[in-house]
């Protein structure tokens, strides 16, 4: 007696199954990223034209897009814009420059000495913990009404999350890839830059977002308290001539200085990628 012979699957069958790591169309995250986006901002933009429409909020508060919008155009054209808004990321820059610098400096400090680690990170805290709306002002007393204080104010608001961020990444290495340096008779200084630093880069970059983001503020409450130029000055004057709509078209211009902000810092990640350990 013969055995039953299995019958090969149908050619259709086999066809219609679904090949592995190919997405639909709409199943791809970006495009559900990027749908779901559009109609965040869908909505954002109907509930502020029905709020200011219908005076949901009263107009001393909130203005019609259109009259913002129409703002935004009428000082990108008469070119006002630019001079605030070059005054405000050069601040900016130059208060992220000095506090990576200043904070890697530090962490390696920290790193290869544990009582100076000890001696000083309490005093970080506390500077750490003033508020800097409420210091504006004297620092602007000490240092003038240059770019000093807006830069001062900016780096120090930037400045912990490097440190912190830092601190853990040049610590945190592995104990047997420090070992493996030790047994080749590796020093301090080529574990430092051929070990350390490469498993901190994965750490700092992260922190170099949210600081960017940090030095922006710290830019814009230095404009606030003293500044002849930069949006903290535009969107300050703005204010006190009761422009409304004005202000709210600074507003949207910071929030496309954070968005600048996060694609730079995209690309230096890109840059930066092959450097990680």
């Amino acid at each position: 007696m013969t055995a039953p012979q299995t019958s090969p699957a149908p050619a259709a069958t086999a066809g219609a199954r679904r090949v592995p790591g190919r997405a639909r169309p709409l199943g791809n995250v970006n495009v559900q990223a990027g749908v779901l986006g559009v109609a965040i901002l869908a909505a954002i933009m109907l509930l502020w034209y029905l709020a200011a429409d219908r005076e949901w909020v009263s107009p001393l508060l909130i203005a019609p897009p259109g009259d913002v919008f129409a703002s935004l155009g009428d000082m990108v054209a008469s070119g006002a814009l630019w001079p605030n808004i070059y005054a405000t990321a050069f601040e900016t820059l130059v208060g992220l420059v000095c506090a990576a610098v200043l904070a890697f400096v530090l962490a390696v400090v920290f790193t290869f000495s544990e009582p100076v680690h000890k001696a000083v990170y309490p005093y970080l805290v506390v500077i750490q913990t003033f508020p800097k709306v409420a210091i504006a002002p004297m620092v602007i007393a000490g240092f003038g009404y240059g770019l000093a204080p807006k830069a001062f104010l900016a780096a120090l608001l930037a400045f912990f999350p490097l440190l912190v961020n830092a601190m853990v990444g040049l610590a945190s290495v592995g104990e047997d890839q420090y070992n493996l340096f030790r047994s080749v008779r590796a020093g301090r200084w080529q574990i430092l830059f051929k070990l350390r630093i490469p498993h901190a880069v994965s750490y700092i970059l992260p922190a170099l977002n949210t600081a960017a983001v940090l030095a922006l503020i710290g830019a814009i409450v230095a404009e606030f308290v003293s500044a002849r130029e930069g949006l903290g000055f535009a969107i300050q004057a703005a204010t006190q001539n009761g422009s409304i709509a004005a202000t709210y078209a600074l507003l949207i211009v910071m929030g496309f200085f954070g968005v600048a902000i996060w694609l730079v810092m995209a690309v230096l990640n890109r840059l930066l990628a092959r450097y990680r350990a």
